[in-house]
């Protein structure tokens, strides 16, 4: 797969099942796909990853970003 689009297009055919994190229903929300959540796992973890020889200003600056920011705790996120 080479995007989230890709994804949900297998999805809505009924190709796949796949688990994604709770965000997305907020972005990628279609009325062809159910997002049934999954009370009893473990939040999803996170990292931003950039090949080294890509690396440009915009890339640094949101990586300072996230490092200021911190992690976001899972009690503030919210399931739909």
């Amino acid at each position: 797969m080479r995007s989230q689009e890709e994804y949900l297009t297998l999805i809505s055919t009924g190709e796949i099942v796949t688990l994604f994190p709770s965000h997305v229903t907020r972005y990628w929300t279609r009325p062809d796909i159910a997002f049934v959540p999954m009370r009893d796992m473990s939040a999803l973890e996170y990292a931003l990853v950039w090949h080294t020889e890509s690396e440009t200003d915009p890339i640094r600056a949101l990586a300072r970003t996230a490092r200021d920011l911190g992690p976001v705790s899972t009690s503030d996120l919210t399931v739909r």
